[in-house]
């Protein structure tokens, strides 16, 4: 019995000199550290990555399969926002497992996909991409999600492709001009660019717009964010004025073309889309539904995940 313990203690020990050693060496690799986080959060979501080339560049996509022992009748596409990636949208592959096909691209020069050349990348350049990706892909008819600029997209891509989309839910939208002028706006407005991430600072404070309580985030891996969102700075900023005319109003000369069923979302709390822009989704769409989300900041997926559940599956039932 005496060595048996002994080697249950040696066990532990060198179990717990392991996980200490792994510990020190991804605090300091955060790149390293990065990765197996988003490793990880890819096993929660039960999502899948693969690359696939079109045209002859690299889409990277996140894809969960129906449940197992549903019928995978339906396929949603699933579209991130600004300066993210798809791993931003993996909630949505979560609330939808049980009923549809979850599709997450990294948008063009965004996550993993590299920018398209020189060639401008705004708004109908987003909405062919889209296109080509679920032709390429042979999704057949859609619903199709999308979040703040990923919102203007899907809005953008249902009015301009409309026998392509079956719905359409939007989540904190952008696109439509504000009755209640924020201080973000006003920000920007103003020539600011409130969401360009340059150092420490930069980074709170647009974890601060995005959440009313920003998540905690080990530091490796809020140093890694940091430094990817450096690397790929002056691509942010080419996009940004790309799609600026968009992002702040385009996409209301199109609401009278979307004629599939759409759901729009705003949390009252949100710093970046005024919740009041709800009015305007609601006057001017052929087929509305939609509330604002007490208590919710910008993100809803994180802010009201039961709730945006709710809604969301009741409308694409």
């Amino acid at each position: 019995m005496k060595r048996v313990i002994r080697w249950i203690l040696v066990a532990l020990a060198v179990l717990l000199a392991t996980t200490v050693a792994a510990g020190v060496w991804l605090w300091n690799d955060p790149a390293r550290a990065y990765a197996l986080a988003m490793s990880a959060g890819h096993a929660n979501a039960g999502v899948s990555e693969r690359f696939v080339e079109i045209d002859g560049h690299a889409w990277r996509v996140l894809e969960r399969d129906t449940a197992e022992g549903a019928a995978p009748h339906r396929t949603a596409l699933v579209l991130h926002g600004l300066g993210t990636s798809g791993e931003a949208m993996m909630g949505a592959a979560v609330v939808l497992a049980k009923s549809h096909r979850v599709v997450i691209p990294d948008l063009p020069g965004f996550g993993e996909h590299a920018m398209h050349g020189d060639m401008p990348h705004d708004a109908r350049f987003y909405v062919e991409q889209i296109e080509r990706f679920r032709a390429h892909e042979s999704l057949g008819q859609v619903d199709v999600v999308g979040t703040s600029m990923g919102g203007a997209f899907a809005a953008a891509y249902a009015a301009t492709y409309p026998a392509s989309v079956r719905k359409v839910v939007l989540l904190s939208p952008a696109g439509v001009t504000a009755p209640v002028q924020n201080a973000f706006m006003k920000r920007v407005a103003a020539g600011e660019i409130p969401l360009d991430i340059k150092d420490e600072a930069s980074f709170e404070e647009v974890m601060r717009l995005n959440f009313p309580t920003p998540p905690e985030m080990p530091a490796p891996i809020r140093q890694a964010f940091i430094e990817r969102a450096l690397a790929r700075r002056a691509a942010l900023m080419r996009i940004i004025e790309d799609v600026r005319p968009l992002l702040m109003n385009g996409i209301e000369p199109m609401l009278k073309d979307m004629h599939a069923p759409t759901l729009v979302l705003y949390g009252s709390l949100d710093q970046l889309t005024d919740p009041s822009m709800l009015e305007v989704w609601r006057a001017g769409l052929p087929d509305f539904h939609g509330e604002v989300l007490d208590g919710a900041g910008h993100v809803l997926l994180y802010d009201k995940p039961k709730e945006v559940a709710s809604r969301m599956r009741k409308f694409l039932e």
